[in-house]
């Protein structure tokens, strides 16, 4: 019956039944029939079979258009008895683009040519979840014709006639995904096939994901076939092809990638678990991950052909077969890459070409060098390389020349290579024990003789030498890595040729012990050495130096003993002729810091408090009132009024009856200079102080102030970074005398402490250590006020201050050396000699007032941080002085008020301290309310 014929829902008692409703055609199937479905053109149907339905026929079941959808639902049958190639005897056919087949019951077919699920078009969807199953030559059990298609199958598809297959799909960007089962008995049968055109367009992009069961039994038959450019099969099931000449997997093209997770086994006589069919110039992908198997009974597990292909394996590739090949790559440029779980129970031949084989993945391993040459376990290879993040370790000997390139990660060589001319590229590193040919470490690279040093920066293994029968070039920008301990013995390499050395720098891993200072021989080549290092890193408690001879590299530490006044052009006793190092920055540096940022806060908290009393001081004096902060709350006068031209007359001194609430948001930056003994240091600060007050209707006023301040500060030098978060609460008052004011106050403050260190000249390193500390303070000021003119003031002043800081010990948890540090009490006092200028104008708007100071204050007692810090196998304290505070500042406040009301105050004002080495910078906005 041809299309033409359009719907035959059967006769009146017809178990099909449809309706049209928003132009799509709903049709229900049910019972015992023998009626089909035909959609007429142009017609979206919506066909459902419901649970127990027979239809069993002699041609086609049901046939839609574009658009529609078939559900077969659980417990429904449909066969075809019938039929031949035409498409009218396919169980279920969609034509056009956008349609949707599912089977959840059962579809079968006995017939040649006549398929169960079939599609012709674009981006149409195939799903079984039930049972399709075909008996015929080129029977298909789910068939896409076109491009955008989805198979899917969860169910079980079997096919029993030669040239079957379970899914196959024909054109480009098609999709199938098998959790299920397929199974073809048939020969040439195919579990899946993908034809995407082979070589007619460069990129098909098939898709083919199987985590089931595929097995194939007949002659020739493939449980996945791959027809295509630029496509992926992933296998995470398993895929048994058992006939003869049967493969698992077969690849035809180029650009494609195979990913196999599973077992995919060709266990027929003469068949291979994978095959690739390439030509001259293509590439194909093989990876074959952890728990992952390719097997063969009796040929090889994975064959390629004229293309370059590339092999990772890191499962299992295996051939029953007695001294049978497990991998042949035959022509073209080949790569076969092996990972720590890589098992290959046969041999590899890489064949004719330039062919590479790779050590690599992410999991440390050891390879034993005789498993390579013509007779070996891999063989035909021309070029080796490390890539991959791993440390590879060498065993055995073997002499032949193979040129090596270690990309990435580590190769320790600790058997002889003499044949092996090592090129070692940036970021690889190349150690070990043994014998290389010649070494090239080019821009970037790690040169490590030695063994446990190159593998743990925090412990150091035993001393050893890394031979080499050729010469040696070390390129600028490279790091030679050597482990030493305190008998004068250090790694090295040892070259029969010349060492070349165009710079890069030494790092130096010293092994825990009691060292003297002394010279270490790090390079010796008996040819001669041409050129030196750049440079050396440092060392906690020594200043490493980098001489040489003739053949030599030396190594010499002198006592790193930190002068607080070292000479201004210290020389290399070494050699006279260069000037000597600067001296390090000890590492431990950061947790001596925090005293000094403490001292800070401690000033910030301070001077917000002595602004307040400055200001609330217009409450207990007369008619010209200190306006020295920048929260004043001046008491007016009929003379500031706006638009009134009297002069002032002095008022009659004023009690300070009312209370008033103030609060300060202030933001500071501060740098701190380097010194012989610390390195620089930058810090910002932000925070808010509040308080309240009140006069007690006496010249006299009391009150009580709360702050958080926060500091974030950096010392690049060291590569550490902290904040301190300080929680401050103190009292305060002040008194007033006729001209005469005095002012103070008390403060406790805890400081909670974090640190952090990354790594000092790539070497030392630290983490992230939590401390704590507390402070308290005393202070007080006395100034007296002289009136220069109605609105102009001038008040000198002395003031003291006592701080005492208590630091908590510091464990510095991940440093290599394990140090714990006690950081020493701090005790402070400063004295402050200065005078400050106040001048107001009344506007329409409120008064304003300008304030300017220009002191000089100076720090008594304690200035420099000290930590002392015990190290294990160090004899004695290592004592670590941080960065200063200066003894004498120039200290400067620039501030601007205006009173918006008789009762609120806003202003602004900068504060500045600097010294010779440190200087702080604020700027405070504040806000005051009087009731």
């Amino acid at each position: 019956m041809s299309l033409a014929a359009a719907a035959s829902i059967g006769s009146a008692q017809a178990a099909c039944t449809s309706s049209v409703a928003n132009g799509v055609t709903r049709v229900v199937c049910s019972g015992a029939t023998t009626d089909h479905y035909w959609a007429p053109e142009n017609t979206i149907a919506a066909v459902q079979v419901q649970a127990g339905t027979v239809m069993n026929l002699s041609e086609a079941a049901i046939r839609v258009r574009a658009g529609s959808t078939v559900t077969v639902e659980s417990g429904a049958t449909i066969t075809v008895t019938g039929g031949n190639a035409d498409q009218a005897y396919n169980a279920i056919y969609a034509e056009g683009d956008g349609s949707t087949i599912t089977n959840n019951g059962s579809v079968s077919t006995t017939q040649n040519s006549v398929d169960g699920l079939e599609v012709t078009g674009s981006r149409n969807t195939l799903v079984n979840t039930g049972r399709v199953s075909t008996q015929g030559v080129s029977s298909e059990a789910i068939i896409a014709r076109g491009n955008n298609n989805i198979l899917r199958n969860s169910g079980t598809l079997e096919t029993s006639g030669s040239s079957a297959r379970g899914m196959i799909a024909e054109g480009h960007n098609n999709s199938f995904v098998n959790s299920g089962t397929i199974r073809t008995t048939g020969a040439g049968g195919e579990g899946i096939r993908a034809d995407g055109g082979g070589t007619a367009n460069p990129a098909d992009n098939v898709t083919i994901s199987n985590s089931g069961a595929i097995s194939t039994s007949g002659y020739t038959a493939d449980g996945i076939r791959l027809i295509g450019n630029g496509s992926t099969i992933t296998n995470e099931g398993t895929i048994t092809a058992s006939g003869l000449e049967g493969r698992g997997i077969k690849v035809e093209g180029n650009g494609n990638r195979v990913e196999n997770r599973g077992t995919v086994q060709g266990s027929g006589d003469d068949g291979e678990g994978l095959y690739i069919i390439s030509n001259a110039g293509q590439t194909n992908t093989v990876i074959n991950r952890d728990g992952g198997a390719i097997e063969s009974r009796d040929e090889v597990a994975v064959r390629g052909r004229h293309g370059s292909e590339a092999v990772e394996n890191f499962g299992t590739i295996r051939t029953q077969a007695a001294q049978g090949m497990a991998i042949d790559l035959a022509g073209g440029n080949d790569s076969l890459l092996i990972g720590a779980s890589s098992r290959i129970e046969g041999h590899v031949r890489a064949g004719s070409g330039t062919d590479t084989f790779r050590l690599g993945g992410r999991t440390d391993a050891a390879f034993d060098m005789r498993e390579i040459g013509a007779n070996a376990k891999y063989r035909d290879f021309e070029r080796f390389e490390k890539v991959d993040t791993s440390t590879w370790t060498t065993r055995n000997d073997n002499n032949s020349a193979m040129p090596w390139a270690v990309r990435e990660g580590t190769l320790l060589v600790t058997g002889s290579m003499g044949g092996s001319d090592m090129t070692v590229h940036g970021g690889a590193t190349l150690g070990g024990t043994g014998t290389v040919g010649s070494i090239d470490a080019l821009q970037g690279s790690i040169l490590s003789p030695g063994v446990d040093g190159a593998t743990s920066r925090a412990g150091v293994g035993d001393i050893r030498t890394l031979n080499v029968r050729g010469d040696v070039t070390i390129a600028a920008g490279t790091t030679y890595r050597v482990d030493l301990n305190n008998g004068f013995q250090s790694d090295r390499i040892v070259a029969d040729g010349r060492a070349t050395i165009r710079g890069g720098t030494v790092e130096v891993h010293a092994e825990r012990a009691t060292y003297s200072p002394g010279r270490w021989t790090i390079l010796t080549a008996r040819q001669g050495v041409t050129g030196q290092f750049a440079g050396v890193d440092d060392l906690i408690f020594f200043q490493p130096i980098l001489t040489k001879d003739a053949n030599n590299v030396y190594l010499e530490l002198l006592p790193n003993v930190f002068d607080p006044a070292p000479p201004e052009n210290p020389r290399d006793p070494q050699d006279p002729d260069r000037p000597n190092r600067p001296r390090p920055v000890p590492p431990l540096q950061p947790e001596t810091t925090p005293p000094v940022t403490i001292l800070h806060h401690e000033n910030l908290f301070r001077a917000a408090i002595l602004c307040r009393l400055r200001c609330s001081s217009s409450d207990a004096m007369g008619a010209v009132p200190s306006f020295v902060a920048i929260d004043s709350v001046p008491v007016q006068y009929t003379a500031d009024l706006p638009g009134r031209n009297a002069p002032v007359a002095e008022a009659p001194a004023a009690r300070g009856t009312g209370w008033g609430m103030w609060g300060k948001v202030l933001g500071s930056y501060g740098r701190t200079d380097a010194t012989p003994t610390s390195a620089a240091m930058e810090r910002s600060t932000g925070g808010i102080v509040v308080g309240v007050d009140g006069g007690l209707g006496t010249p006299y006023r009391l009150g009580i102030a709360a702050g958080y301040l926060a500091t974030s500060f950096d010392i690049d030098a060291a590569a550490a970074s902290g904040e301190v978060d300080s929680f401050h609460i103190g009292a305060y008052g002040s008194a007033a005398f006729g001209d005469w004011s005095l002012r103070g106050g008390v403060a406790y403050a805890h400081h909670e402490i974090a640190l952090a260190r990354g790594t000092v000249n790539g070497r030392f390193r630290g983490g992230e250590t939590d401390t704590s500390a507390d402070s308290v303070q005393v202070f007080g000021e006395v100034g007296y006020t002289f009136r220069l003119s109605d609105r102009v003031t001038l008040e000198p002043f002395v003031g003291l201050a006592h701080v005492h800081v208590s630091s908590h010990d510091v464990v510095e948890n991940a440093s290599p050396f394990q140090a714990t540090g006690e950081v020493a009490a701090f005790d402070t006092t400063y004295s402050t000699l200065g005078a400050r200028l106040v001048a107001t104008m009344p506007t329409s708007a409120g008064a304003l007032t300008f304030k300017g100071m220009l002191g000089w204050r100076h720090a008594f007692g304690d200035v420099a941080p000290e930590a002392r810090f015990t190290v294990e196998g160090f004899p004695t304290p290592f004592l670590v002085v941080g960065a200063p505070i200066d003894r004498d500042s120039l200290v400067v406040e620039a501030g601007l008020n205006w009173q918006v009301s008789e009762k609120v105050t806003v202003g602004l004002m900068y504060d500045g301290a600097i010294g010779e080495r440190d200087q702080e910078h604020t700027l405070r906005g504040s806000l005051s309310v009087r009731f």
